[in-house]
Parts: C-alpha cells; sequence; structure tokens
C-alpha cells in the first residue's frame, strides 16, 4: 500500500500542474484543481495490482473522463433550468497553483485515502463501485447480492465517514 501511495504521490509531483492546464482548457470555471484531485483519488482508489502500462496517458485518459461528465452534467443543467450556472459563468481557471495548495490538495487525498481504508470491506466495496466505477445502485446491489437499499446505506456511511475525515482537516 506504501508504494502505490509513494507511486501515485511521484505521478502527483510529476503531472499536476500538465493535467491542470490541460483542464483548465477544457472545462469553463474554476473546476481544474478539483477535477486533477479526482483523477489523483481515482488513481488511489484502484484495485490492488491493478496494472497502469503508461501512467501519463492513463491520468490524461481519467481527466478527460471526468471532463466529458462535468460538461454533461452542466449540460443537463443548462437544458434543464435554461440557464448556465453562475459558478460556470464567472469562475475562472487559477493561473498558478501555490506550493500550500498543492500540499494542502496532496494531504487531503491522504486523508481520503485513509478513510476509505477505514470503511468496513463491503461499505468500502460498495462505495468504490458507486463513486469511482459509476455502477448504479441496482448494478451494485446485484453484483454484490444485497439490497438496493443496503447499497444506499453504505454510500451514505461511506461518505459520512469521508466527510467526517476531511472535516478534521479543517
Amino acid at each position: 500500500m506504501a508504494e502505490k501511495k509513494n507511486s501515485v504521490s511521484e505521478l502527483y509531483k510529476k503531472h499536476y500542474e500538465e493535467l491542470r492546464r490541460f483542464v483548465a482548457g477544457r472545462l469553463p470555471g474554476g473546476e481544474a484543481a478539483d477535477v486533477v484531485q479526482d483523477v489523483f483519488v481515482r488513481t488511489l482508489c484502484l484495485e490492488p495490482g491493478y496494472d497502469i502500462r503508461e501512467p501519463r496517458a492513463f491520468l490524461f485518459r481519467v481527466a478527460s473522463n471526468i471532463v466529458l461528465d462535468r460538461l454533461r452534467m452542466q449540460q443537463h443543467r443548462h437544458d434543464v433550468c435554461g440557464t448556465a450556472t453562475a459558478d460556470a459563468r464567472h469562475d475562472e481557471p487559477a493561473d498558478e497553483i501555490s506550493p500550500e495548495a498543492t500540499l494542502a490538495a496532496q494531504q487531503r487525498l491522504g486523508i481520503l485515502r485513509e478513510a476509505i481504508d477505514e470503511l468496513p470491506p463491503r461499505c468500502r466495496e460498495v462505495f468504490l463501485l458507486h463513486r469511482f466505477h459509476h455502477h448504479s445502485h441496482a448494478q451494485i446491489a446485484q453484483q454484490c447480492g444485497i439490497s438496493v437499499n443496503m447499497v444506499e446505506k453504505h454510500v451514505v456511511k461511506a461518505l459520512a465517514h469521508c466527510r467526517k475525515r476531511l472535516a478534521g482537516l479543517e
């Protein structure tokens, strides 16, 4: 586990700024840093033994997928509301990330990883399938042999635990 954290940390140091610029050029608003953080959280949450042959290409593919998801959500909100959200219209991406912001993001990633590792095995499995593999509650219920209601309880429990752990950082 420590080896994986170290390798992700090295990838973060090596590719963070390039990924942030890549995302900022494709996503309106000031969401680039959040998207890049999501990229690294997803990388940390990969199954043990998951082989990434081309780490840079993998990171950019994950970032592209997250950007597409966010653009689709914004388009959906636009279609539903008839206007773009205020955040999408007024936020501009920051030109530079301070060392303090980078350190804070690394700390949040570490705390999130630890929080996820602390979850009971079934809860962790359900949460990872939902949050990082984008399975529906029904798909997770079928795959894990539990009810949809139980899936929802696991997701709520995992989110509450992660929020509680992150609140301790604030």
